[in-house]
Order: structure tokens, then C-alpha cells, then sequence
């Protein structure tokens, strides 16, 4: 089945800035839409969004990027069968640059996402399973959610310096009862918020975004809402999104970390503390992007007891993550196609993990779309974690929402068999 028709359309993500949405039309008329989400927290090694400058839309437009993708893209993938992999190669060469800055990370992601949905319907089978195939997975599982309940640094204006911090839940027999436990969880805290008189009002990923004295404080106050919400159904266990890359000064080599400056070494000491006196067991970008020998430190005191976890560090890269596998300066990587921008790339990047013993995390972005694509990526991947943001929010619950849905349709599945 053959692609008659590809359009770019300027939409607007959860922060209310521009975003591209790649349309995709087959011969037999039925049609697939894939949108791109972005960070405010972004990494230096992430690949180049193309947008429009100047004064429109505080230079935030993509009209450059549909014009790369209708001029450019389009003629090469028009009246071709949908297969993400050729059309990614044949993209990644006609960008011929190592950050996509000439066709833009975001127009090129657009398109390979919607040719992905394409190719699953050309195939008649679910995105997640044609994921599967590409991988060569036989099977698939459902990722544990890493739910973000309180939110800090680039994503609330309050004076938490860690970014997100999360929960997991561990000891449920499916997805539907562990998210069902996390809204337990996320009502038991905001009930505690207000009595405490604090704000319940919510940041960018849909944590809540109160002011704390400090995270000890705001650690404190979730270990009384998993107390309160658990009732004995079941453990929790807490993640950290610290993203210290935004706090990391370059000319001294210091973090700036609540009016103090701290080595890398003192703050391997403080992760090392918080992870003794409550039950973490990850932490993503603790240190900088750019702090290597840090990260070898980290690993060394840490890496045999937590999760620790590249985001900016490796940026879905592969040669960056097969970079971090030689040095042994983390054992989970953060998986974002947007920093990539092919999803033949982002597979790269999974299986190398793979290969290596990674455990790899699939990710939404702080401005997200109403897009679901990753859900059906994190479960083809079958990847094994998955942070969505927090349990409010359109474009988070939308995520939520399909996970479950897919859960349903396994068990559906199994049962008929």
C-alpha cells in the first residue's frame, strides 16, 4: 500500500509552543499523524531542532521544518511503499550531517513516526508490533511506569533543584493495578499538600510543583503519601531526575547546589546519603553531561546498588552510549527519539543496550503532544521501564491510557488462544 500524500501541519504542544505534525495518507485513503514533542531541558548533544526564529512565536515556529518536510522529504517517500528503515537511511543521508541540522531533528522525526504507523497499517498489525519485528522480538512486555510526582528545576517554578522525582511501583501483577496504586499515591499527597498549606497546582510533567524547603522535605512528604496510599498492597520504590547538567558550573567543575558549591565527589556523597535514608534505587544524570570522570566515580561507588542513569549524557546516541558502555560510566540509558531524530536510530540505540546489559528507559519530553507513539515503542521494544510524567494532565493521561489499552488487548489475546 503506497503513500499518496505527505503534509506538515504546525500544532502546538503542552507548554504552548509550536510544534510539527507530519500527515500521511495511503493509496487506499486511510491516514496516520505523527507529532513531535520537545524539552526544555534539553542536552548539548541532542540533535538540532530546526525552527523558525525571529519574532513570531518567540522564534519558535517550524514553518522551515514543514517546508523540509513537504519540499525536501516528501518527493523521496511519495508513491514508495512505507519501510521506516529505507526511508530513515535515505533521510539521514539526504541530512548528511551529524545533528540533522540541515533537514531538522524535528521534521525528520515526524516523518519517520508517522512512516512506523504507516507501515503497521500497510502490514495490517499494531505499531508496537511491527516495533517488535524490527527488533526481533518474538514477544513483548509491558514497561514498569516511572511516575513523576514531584516536579523541580526546568519544569516548576519552585526552588527544588532535582527535576523530577518519581515512583515506581513493584510487586503488581499488571500495569492496570500498578498504575491504579500510583493514583492512590498521587491523591494521598495532595491531600497532604493541603493540609500542609501548600500549593497543589501542577509543573510541566504533571508532578506537582510546590515549594519545599528542600528535597529532604519533599521526600519526606512522599514517604507519608505511600504510607498513607499503599495500605500494604504492594512496595514503591523512588527514582531521581536530578539533570545536574543545568547546575554544573564548567570553570570551576562544581555544582551549584542549594547556594553551595559541590565536587562531583560531594555529590556521589549526597546521592549516596538520600538513597540510605529513602528507598531509591535511580538516578538519572546525576552529575554532568560533560563530567566523565565524575560518572566513572559515581558507578564506582553506586552503580552496584542504583540505577545510574544517562539522559543528557548519552542523548540517544549510539555512538555516545557505545562510548559509555567502553568506560563503564552508567548502567541505564535514558531512550528519547527526539534527540536522535529517526526511529531507526532510536532502535539502534535500544539494541545496542541490549547487547550490552543497559537496562533502558523510555522517555516523554517536559512539552509534550497528544501523540502515544512512544507507548507502543517502550512495549515493541519491550524496554522494561517508562517514565509518561504524572498522573494529570491531557497529554500524559492520553499515554497512560493507551498502555492500558494495549495491556487489555494482550490479555484479550491470550485468552483467545
Amino acid at each position: 500500500m503506497k503513500i499518496k500524500q505527505v503534509i506538515g501541519h504546525e500544532i502546538f504542544d503542552s507548554r504552548g509552543y509550536p510544534t510539527i505534525e507530519c500527515e500521511i495518507t495511503l493509496e487506499d485513503g486511510q491516514t496516520v499523524r505523527a507529532s513531535v514533542p520537545s524539552g526544555i531541558s534539553r542536552g548539548k548533544y541532542e540533535a538540532v531542532e530546526l525552527r523558525d526564529g525571529g519574532s513570531r512565536l518567540c522564534g519558535l515556529g517550524v514553518s522551515k521544518a514543514i517546508e523540509k518536510l513537504e519540499t525536501v522529504i516528501a518527493p523521496e517517500i511519495i508513491d514508495k511503499e512505507p519501510n521506516v528503515v529505507d526511508m530513515d537511511l535515505k533521510m539521514i543521508e539526504m541530512d548528511g550531517t551529524q545533528n540533522k541540522e540541515k533537514l531538522g531533528a524535528n521534521s525528520t522525526l515526524a516523518v519517520s513516526t508517522a512512516i512506523t504507523k504507516a507501515q503497521a497499517i500497510s502490514s495490517n498489525i499494531k505499531t508496537y508490533e511491527l516495533i517488535a519485528q524490527l527488533c526481533g522480538l518474538e514477544q513483548v512486555s509491558l514497561p514498569y511506569p516511572l511516575c513523576n510526582i514531584i516536579n523541580g528545576g526546568l519544569h516548576a517554578d519552585n526552588n527544588l533543584q532535582v527535576q523530577e522525582i518519581m515512583i515506581s511501583p513493584i510487586g503488581f501483577s499488571t500495569f492496570r493495578e500498578a498504575f491504579e496504586a500510583i493514583i492512590e499515591i498521587y491523591h494521598c499527597l495532595k491531600k497532604i499538600l493541603r493540609k500542609q498549606g501548600k500549593s497543589t497546582l501542577v509543573g510541566d510533567e504533571g508532578g506537582f510543583a510546590a515549594n519545599f524547603e528542600d528535597e529532604t522535605e519533599a521526600l519526606d512528604l512522599l514517604m507519608q503519601a505511600i504510607e498513607m496510599g499503599s495500605k500494604g498492597n504492594g512496595n514503591f520504590v523512588i527514582a531521581l531526575d536530578v539533570a545536574a547538567s543545568h547546575f554544573y558550573d564548567h570553570k570551576t567543575k562544581t555544582y551549584q547546589w542549594h547556594n553551595r558549591n559541590l565536587t562531583a565527589k560531594d555529590m556521589i556523597e549526597l546521592y549516596d546519603k538520600l538513597s540510605r535514608s529513602y528507598p531509591i534505587y535511580s538516578i538519572e544524570d546525576g552529575l554532568s553531561e560533560d563530567d566523565w570522570e565524575g560518572w566513572k566515580l559515581m558507578m564506582k561507588k553506586l552503580g552496584n546498588r542504583l540505577q545510574i542513569v544517562g539522559d543528557d549524557l548519552f542523548a540517544t546516541n549510539p555512538a555516545r552510549i557505545a562510548e559509555g558502555i567502553e568506560q563503564h560510566i552508567a548502567n541505564t540509558a535514558i531512550i528519547k527519539p527526539t534527540q536522535i531524530g529517526t526511529i531507526t536510530e532510536t532502535l539502534q540505540a535500544v539494541l545496542l543496550c541490549k547487547d550490552y546489559g543497559l537496562n533502558t528507559i523510555v522517555s516523554h519530553r517536559s512539552g509534550e503532544t497528544e501523540d502515544t507513539f512512544i507507548v507502543d515503542f517502550a512495549v515493541g521494544t519491550s524496554s522494561g521501564q517508562m517514565k509518561i510524567g504524572g498522573c494529570s494532565r491531557g497529554e500524559r493521561i492520553a499515554k497512560y491510557n493507551q498502555m492500558l489499552r494495549i495491556e487489555d488487548a494482550l490479555h484479550l489475546r491470550l485468552l483467545n488462544e
